[in-house]
């Protein structure tokens, strides 16, 4: 592993020579362990990323060979905003961006039909990708200062539970990235929540952090005036 960025306190904004430095190496490519609001992850920059399947030795196969998992399964994005719904998304419910200005930036996962704009890798085999904007000031700095989704994933081998602290990411990750950043504990300490709306009716694909009620109430009202909630793991509340 080539270094590690240590930064303090809840929901710790990075300096912006960690985020320059992080940046540029996950542009050419760099696998990185960031801290998202809910667990640890590992990912890419999706601007990094070829046409087709990257070779054997990129971040991008890297995350798989870590999580000794099948390249055939995708790997969700962390985007900067709602407006990545119409970049990445194609014929967006919209019920599913009402959740989006809900929940966003927060512990909820939307999948959506995707868009000419993601490779064919990188959609799942029924032509869908995983977006979420994560609250992680870690997480929004990179995205903005790449201008690029983040292809990011839980930092654990298939089957063992999601690190939800710095300490807890299994040595044999942590020695298989190229940068760190250590952020302490994670607030929500839960994976975020996965809905589709693809097939015309709300599936909750996995309860996580925000529970599915308060899914269920905001598209009651839904598509115009679902309510903003209150906590890091719902929103992006008090999240510069």
């Amino acid at each position: 592993m080539r270094r590690i960025y240590r930064i303090g306190g809840a929901l710790p904004r990075p300096p912006r020579l960690v985020t320059a430095s992080a940046a540029d190496d996950l542009a050419r490519g760099a696998l990185a362990l960031l801290p998202t609001e809910t667990v640890y992850g590992i990912g890419v920059a999706v601007s990094s990323l070829p046409a087709e399947l990257p070779d054997s030795g990129s971040g991008y196969r890297r995350i798989f060979s870590l999580k000794r998992r099948e390249l055939a399964q995708t790997v969700p994005w962390l985007v900067g905003g709602v407006e990545a719904l119409d970049a990445y998304g194609s014929q967006v419910d919209p019920r599913a961006r009402a959740l989006a200005e809900a929940f966003w930036p927060g512990a909820l996962t939307i999948v959506v039909k995707a868009s000419p704009a993601v490779p064919a890798f990188l959609r799942a085999d029924d032509g869908t990708v995983a977006l979420r904007m994560s609250a992680s000031p870690v997480v929004l700095a990179l995205t903005r200062a790449l201008s690029s989704p983040l292809a990011v994933t839980s930092a654990n081998t298939h089957g063992m539970p999601a690190p939800t602290s710095f300490n807890e990411v299994e040595p044999r990750i942590l020695s298989g990235v190229d940068l760190a950043v250590d952020a302490g504990a994670t607030p929500c300490r839960e994976a975020s929540t996965i809905v589709s709306l693809v097939s015309g009716g709300l599936e909750i694909l996995r309860e996580g952090a925000l529970p599915a009620e308060r899914i269920r109430r905001a598209l009651a009202s839904a598509p115009s005036s679902a309510p903003h909630t209150d906590t890091a793991c719902a929103t992006g509340a008090g999240i510069q």
